[in-house]
């Protein structure tokens, strides 16, 4: 069995060996991933889950694959559309196929000339900028550890910016895709309305391990604006059902099932919140002063707090406003 001294390195992300011939891929502080992946070994056929962010931190995650697996990369699995999962696709090559559902590809297909995109591309370098300057006048160790993130995240943008080629699937399914080697089975199961329109958690059924992209956060607070907070928790339940026993999420370390429940009481928690305020008549404008709540506090993407609240405040205003019409 390999061990962690033998896998390769990189400045973008660690490797992080959950069963033989299946590495989690873990996005390190100063590096380009910004989010996570998944290598596995079906036997006789490579299977990538996501591709991170960048072409840099891609074509590392290309190598190691063919490192720990001994051949190139067969199938690159696409699990949403977002960014930080997708625009690693160019630095695998022809022989790779790049699978995902119908809607993730139509998105991904969409982001090219969007007029939102070429706005964040042209504001790369002003959005760095402003980010590392409030970093280097921040002298809250906590505060400087957020800031630093988003450094790492414009940084890498600048730095992809001259060379980035959206890459679309070129394979497509339905609800469920299953792929055999002579090692092991995987099945990709899509969950639409959860994170965003629609989303693939690979499941290892034998082994128990489900790679579950942006459906699950770990120390790191999700984002919730992009899909339907009561579809997320319906979604983090279905999961439970398949009871797997290590989970590798979007964003952070590799997690148990308690990392399912996690997420879920961050949902409720912080829903339950807006409830409040807008059954009180507190003002929305509260929400850019309120303290994040523990256990969250130390999480990383604090900023996706307040964003989070005002998005679950005026949901329910609506919800209230529908209720009284």
């Amino acid at each position: 069995m390999q061990t962690s001294r033998q896998l390769p390195e990189s400045k973008h992300f660690r490797l992080e060996q959950v069963a033989e011939g299946v590495y989690a891929v873990i996005h390190i502080a100063g590096g380009a991933a910004i989010g996570n992946a998944g290598i596995i070994d079906l036997g006789g056929r490579t299977l990538v889950y996501d591709s991170l962010f960048t072409p840099q931190a891609g074509a590392d995650l290309r190598t190691a694959a063919e490192v720990v697996t001994g051949r190139p990369v067969d199938m690159l699995i696409n699990s949403h559309w977002h960014n930080d999962h997708i625009w690693g696709n160019q630095s695998f090559g022809a022989e790779t196929d790049i699978i995902s559902d119908e809607e993730t590809r139509r998105k991904i297909i969409a982001t090219r000339g969007h007029g939102a995109y070429d706005t964040f591309m042209a504001q790369a370098r002003a959005n760095l900028e402003t980010t590392r300057a409030a970093y280097e006048a921040e002298q809250d160790e906590g505060q400087r550890r957020q800031l630093a993130l988003w450094v790492d995240y414009h940084q890498a943008v600048v730095n992809l910016k001259p060379i980035l080629k959206i890459r679309a699937p070129n394979l497509t399914f339905v609800d469920r895709l299953a792929f055999h080697g002579t090692d092991r089975s995987a099945e990709l199961i899509t969950y639409a309305g959860g994170h965003t329109e629609s989303d693939a958690v690979l499941l290892l059924p034998h082994e128990r391990i489900a790679f579950m992209s942006d459906l699950l956060f770990i120390e790191h607070q999700p984002y919730l604006g992009g899909g339907d907070p009561d579809r997320m928790l319906h979604i983090l339940d279905q999961v439970a059902e398949l009871n797997p026993m290590i989970l590798v999420p979007g964003h952070g370390p590799v997690g148990t099932a308690a990392s399912v429940e996690a997420m879920g009481h961050y949902v409720r928690t912080l829903d339950g919140l807006a409830r409040q305020m807008v059954a009180d008549g507190e003002p929305e404008a509260s929400i850019d002063h309120m303290p994040v709540p523990a256990p969250y506090e130390d999480w990383l993407f604090a900023a996706f707090f307040p964003v989070n609240m005002h998005f679950l405040y005026q949901r329910q205003q609506r919800r209230q406003q529908s209720v009284v019409g």
